[in-house]
């Protein structure tokens, strides 16, 4: 939610809302500052359906004093050989519905999302893997009011443009209100993985390890006593990717959080892949968590 507009409520209009052709206001309550911590709402599990088509995932190597003033102190940062990492997913999601909906009433966006990886430990000692996510950019209006009432993706507003030429990807993100939305992402397929190979990884091997993630989100409540999950059931089986160059990558995002330069350490095209995401479990989280790991040289913590 934008952090300009402190707390007041806003008034949107929505398009009209297919095939139902109907007009609806939307009140949401937007909060001043980068809030790290998710509201409290009434207890709601919800489960989604779509497919995403295409897919681009970028990884960043990013310093962890800087990534730890982003992320909930309930939540450790994932950290290996004086790195955490921010991974930016550029994608079509396509008709996404309730569970039980026809596809026919799903709605196609484009989702622009900046997650960092942490570790969640559980009041009963479980450590579980997944994403925080710092914002979402989306071109329906009608995701960023809805998908804010039920998601903590932290939604904004967007326009994107996607487009292809030849091998060549290109996409670009302009900010409906805030221009910290504006990207512009340029990617063509690698010939050889030799071509991605990036430090602070010895090798491919290394790297495709400890950049693996969990189909897993994480909101730590206001409170800091519970963390509520979006968890992402899909076909692993499925799962196909192919690595891209990334000719052009310009992020005003990252520029406001003061990462100047993150360094690029992957980029791949995720093939077309149908997601299911059950939105709103809580989970107790064990006290005096949080923290930027002392073992940073040569192993993930």
């Amino acid at each position: 939610m934008p952090p300009s507009m402190s707390g007041r409520k806003v008034k949107i209009r929505s398009a009209f809302v297919l095939p139902f052709q109907i007009r609806f206001w939307a009140h949401f309550l937007v909060t001043k500052g980068l809030s790290t911590h998710a509201r409290i709402r009434k207890r709601m599990n919800l489960t989604m359906i779509g497919r995403l088509d295409p897919c681009f995932l970028l990884s960043y190597a990013i310093d962890p004093w800087q990534a730890r003033k982003f992320v909930p102190a309930e939540l450790d940062l994932i950290t290996f050989s004086g790195y955490a990492f921010l991974n930016i997913v550029v994608c079509r999601v396509d008709r996404i519905r309730p569970r039980l909906a026809p596809r026919r009433v799903g709605f196609t966006y484009w989702h622009i999302a900046y997650r960092i990886h942490v570790r969640a430990t559980f009041a009963n000692e479980l450590r579980v893997e997944g994403l925080f996510f710092l914002r979402s950019d989306v071109d329906r209006t009608f995701i960023s009011v809805v998908g804010n009432r039920f998601a903590d993706f932290r939604f904004h507003c967007a326009r994107i443009h996607f487009s292809e030429q030849g091998a060549e990807s290109f996409v670009e993100v302009r900010g409906v209100d805030d221009h910290r939305a504006d990207a512009v992402v340029r990617v063509s397929p690698l010939k050889s993985e030799d071509s991605v190979f990036s430090s602070p990884f010895a090798s491919i091997e290394e790297r495709e390890r400890v950049l693996k993630y969990p189909p897993l989100s994480m909101a730590v409540l206001e409170s800091g006593e519970y963390v509520r999950l979006a968890e992402v059931t899909r076909d692993e089986a499925a799962w196909r990717e192919e690595w891209v160059g990334v000719e052009q990558a310009e992020w005003a995002y990252l520029r406001s959080l003061g990462l100047e330069h993150p360094r690029l350490v992957r980029a791949a095209r995720v093939m077309a892949i149908d997601y299911r995401w059950c939105l709103g479990r809580t989970e107790r989280l064990s006290a005096g968590r949080g923290s930027v790991s002392q073992h940073l040289l040569g192993h993930k913590s």
